[in-house]
């Protein structure tokens, strides 16, 4: 049984679980309809979508400053994110509805901003950028605004922060990081890297399993410290100073045969 805290819209309803003493958004079609503060209601859970916030979070408060329309744009992109991945945190609707609606308000209001590492994210989270595409569809569809590219990495970093324990500000750490190293490469070998290329991708990809085995513990097979130390000797000192500092802004460590590897890609990208 629930009671009614706050009725968002006829789609959208804030309510209490009597039986946990929990706070819970319920959206779909008419679930708000004809709904009162305070009445106890039964609600089908299999035609709505149920977000169970944070204990001791005053929800009420928090969406109170947020149209409901974009609480049912971020359940719909949610939605469609929790359908192709099988481990996703739903509990980003409030977040990401924040998000939608103040893009929408600087778009409107003809305030864009940009963003320097939107390559650089469409790279890195590759499927995460296509759930953002289709997120801006439903945008789209709902405002008639179409987002450009720039807010489609933001909407990327959220859905991204969902799939993984790296928060949005990690996770734009991160992509800030491989855009100052790849300046870096392009200063020191005095070259202009094209963003579009494959050598590129696979730079940008390397990169990113270099950091997945890292948290995971795991370790490269065989070790190509020497080979890039004696035949690559530029690239190999590049791939040390980019993983130094990863290291030291990311606060981890990286195991010593990485930079063999790394190298390799960064020597790919001189030939190329």
């Amino acid at each position: 049984m629930y009671r009614v805290r706050k009725v968002l819209n006829n789609n959208a309803v804030l309510v209490i679980d009597e039986d946990e003493k929990r706070e819970v958004i319920f959206i779909g079609n008419g679930v708000g309809f004809n709904k009162r503060v305070n009445m106890l209601i039964d609600i089908d859970e299999t035609s709505v979508s149920r977000y169970v916030q944070e204990r001791g979070v005053d929800i009420a408060a928090k969406i109170s400053s947020c149209i409901p329309a974009y609480l049912e744009i971020a359940d719909k992109i949610i939605d469609v994110a929790t359908k192709k991945f099988n481990s996703f945190d739903i509990n980003i609707l409030l977040p990401l509805a924040d998000h939608i609606s103040f893009a929408i308000k600087r778009i409107t209001s003809g305030l864009v901003i940009s963003n320097p590492f939107k390559n650089d994210i469409r790279l890195l989270f590759d499927e995460e950028y296509e759930i953002g595409l289709k997120a801006r569809d439903i945008i789209k569809d709902a405002t008639g605004i179409c987002i450009n590219d720039d807010e489609v990495s933001y909407i990327t970093l959220h859905l991204h922060s969902a799939r993984s324990d790296m928060k949005i500000d990690h996770s734009l750490l991160l992509a800030t990081l491989i855009n100052e190293s790849i300046s870096e490469i392009e200063e020191m070998l005095n070259i202009r890297i094209d963003v579009n290329s494959l050598s590129y991708s696979r730079l940008l990809t390397h990169l990113k399993y270099l950091l997945l085995r890292c948290n995971m513990k795991e370790k490269l097979n065989i070790d190509m410290d020497e080979y890039t130390r004696t035949n690559f000797p530029t690239s190999y000192s590049l791939a040390l100073g980019i993983i130094a500092k990863f290291e030291k802004h990311l606060n981890m460590r990286i195991d010593d045969m990485e930079a063999g590897y790394l190298a390799i890609h960064i020597e790919r990208i001189c030939t190329t």
